[in-house]
């Protein structure tokens, strides 16, 4: 498998500590990718208009995502960035005649409204999505030599050319409620899936102290256990089948976290859960 697209990670942020990517290119030869290209068409009915408005279909067009954040792991300031094929043009005139805002910055098309959000086609095979200044200097970097560091380079390296989906964060990750105090403790985490016949999970963390990463270790084994006792009454039979192959493990500061879950089950999960379209949002273009 190839790295992650090195055209994208040109364009993240110098200080970047956080980074996460799909291949979408490799999802969608899976038995998983074949069931969610499936749902897209029956669950997303505006899709049909979206292709015929822009010539983009995601189903075809996509090949790759790229999401990256600063130093502040959940601050505004990430990027998103997607690898594919754009009808550039046709996109612009789709947006101008839905009367969304329109202009060129360096050169590049930018659509959206720049305070909450927008897309930057920096040509037919690239487009970044951001607010403000993190889209536009995300264009600017375009002609930099300056790229990330390497210690989140090599973790990146190595995700992105064993999983299908990844992540990695360098800073300690988001606070949940759930296990705050617990999850505080955690500096750095990565994991990734891999499609296939099984759908392969896998994560690690690093915590302060080895009692910290036991801990965890233990929160997490809870959490699985709580969620098999309380699962919805519609998934109450696929959840605990789903933890049954889940390995937890600390050792010294480092929490591991596998799973291993048949394909089919993952699908037979899905759809016991009703929730929405595949991506739980819908494609609107009026």
């Amino acid at each position: 498998m190839l790295p992650a697209d090195p055209g994208l990670l040109s364009l993240a942020m110098p200080d970047a500590r956080a980074m996460g990517g799909i291949n979408v290119e490799q999802v969608r030869l899976s038995p998983f990718g074949q069931y969610l290209m499936a749902q897209i068409v029956e669950r997303e009915p505006g899709l049909e208009a979206l292709v015929d408005a822009t010539g983009f279909d995601p189903r075809r067009d996509l090949r790759e995502i790229l999401v990256v954040w600063n130093s502040d792991a959940g601050a505004k300031s990430g990027v998103i960035m997607a690898r594919g094929t754009f009808d550039v043009a046709r996109i612009v005139e789709a947006a101008l005649s839905q009367g969304q805002t329109v202009e060129t910055y360096k050169g590049v098309e930018i659509v959206g409204d720049p305070a909450k959000g927008s897309l930057a086609f920096v040509d037919s095979t690239l487009v970044i999505s951001g607010s403000g200044v993190s889209l536009r200097a995300a264009i600017d970097r375009r002609s930099a030599t300056v790229g990330i560091g390497a210690d989140l380079a090599a973790q990146v390296n190595q995700l992105s050319t064993t999983k299908d989906a990844w992540f990695v964060t360098l800073v300690p990750p988001a606070r949940l409620q759930e296990v705050g105090a617990t999850l505080n403790k955690v500096q750095q985490a990565s994991g990734g899936i891999k499609f296939g016949a099984n759908v392969v999970l896998t994560a690690q963390t690093v915590s302060q102290t080895d009692k910290d990463a036991a801990a965890l270790a233990e929160t997490l084994k809870m959490l699985a256990g709580m969620a098999q006792v309380s699962a919805p009454k519609g998934l109450a039979a696929q959840v605990p089948a789903l933890l049954q192959s889940m390995s937890v493990a600390a050792a010294g500061q480092v929490t591991t976290l596998s799973l291993s879950v048949p394909e089919q089950q993952v699908e037979q999960l899905i759809k016991a859960s009703h929730v929405g379209g595949p991506f739980g949002v819908g494609v609107v273009v009026q």
